[in-house]
């Protein structure tokens, strides 16, 4: 800081006078010219001794502000390091889910969203754009990791699944009234593709669980999936209560959906019934 800075400089030109100070004696020997051979030493009080007294005093100026400028250099320099040594850490994040790949611009949303953390507008549609390019005119929201320097990093999410689904019926919208109005149909198979393309961005690691995900924005949208019963029957089936929930991952999940045990009563379900016996 500013403050810390004027302090550092004050005690350089302190020490600089202390050392002024005990080496002053040791100084004269630079200006006192030699005495001539018969001429003997000059007397105090004397031109010559007067010339060498102003002398010592110029060499004395000299050397305190040689060594003021030199604490000063040597402060700015380590405040430069310490500036350049401190950390770049992450400030904010900014979510920018109505972007289109390969067609961003300045304008809103993007524009306000990036400016008002003093980002450059103009390189991050560059870059948006260079990302996307193989995506244009598809919905490719982003996540922007505002940096403490100024700078950012891109992070690019899948599309939203209601635009993922009213793109697989044909609709710019969802219906408004769930369970009422039905906009469209799909087939287990196309609630399968869409939650492969989802999986990276929901908290789960299996299919069977997102495309019980992806259902559910189905539903609210007034999308109705064709066979979803009927699948729904050999997928995952819920746990018996809040504490026996299998997690995130595939390894609690029973066999053979998971790499967890079988569920119990499973092989007594699927083994079959015995056939009686003939007279």
């Amino acid at each position: 800081s500013a403050c810390g800075s004027s302090k550092s400089r004050m005690l350089w030109l302190v020490l600089a006078v202390v050392a002024l100070g005990y080496a002053a004696p040791q100084l004269n020997f630079l200006v006192a010219k030699p005495a001539l051979r018969g001429a003997g030493i000059p007397l105090h009080g004397t031109s010559s001794s007067r010339e060498s007294t102003r002398g010592t005093h110029l060499n004395v100026a000299f050397g305190g502000m040689a060594l003021a400028t030199l604490g000063v250099v040597a402060t700015r320099r380590q405040q430069r390091l310490g500036t350049a040594m401190r950390a770049v850490t992450e400030v904010a994040q900014v979510k920018l889910s109505k972007i289109i790949g390969g067609k961003a611009t300045p304008a809103p949303p993007v524009g306000p969203a990036i400016g008002a953390f003093g980002l450059n507008i103009a390189f991050f549609v560059k870059e948006y754009n260079a990302l996307t390019a193989d995506k244009v005119g598809e919905a490719c929201p982003c996540i922007v990791h505002v940096m403490s320097d100024k700078s950012f990093k891109i992070e690019l999410k899948t599309p939203l699944t209601a635009t993922l689904l009213h793109k697989a019926v044909g609709a710019s919208k969802g219906s408004g009234k769930a369970g009422t109005d039905i906009i469209g149909t799909i087939t287990v198979e196309k609630l399968e593709e869409i939650a492969k393309i989802k999986l990276a961005d929901l908290n789960c690691d299996d299919i069977s669980r997102a495309m019980k995900i992806v259902h559910g924005t189905a539903v609210a949208s007034g999308i109705k999936v064709e066979g979803y019963e009927e699948w729904l029957a050999t997928s995952v089936p819920k746990p018996k209560s809040i504490m026996d929930r299998y997690g995130p991952g595939v390894s609690r999940l029973p066999a053979p959906w998971g790499e967890g045990p079988p569920l119990e009563g499973a092989d007594e379900a699927e083994a079959p019934e015995p056939e009686p016996a003939e007279a």
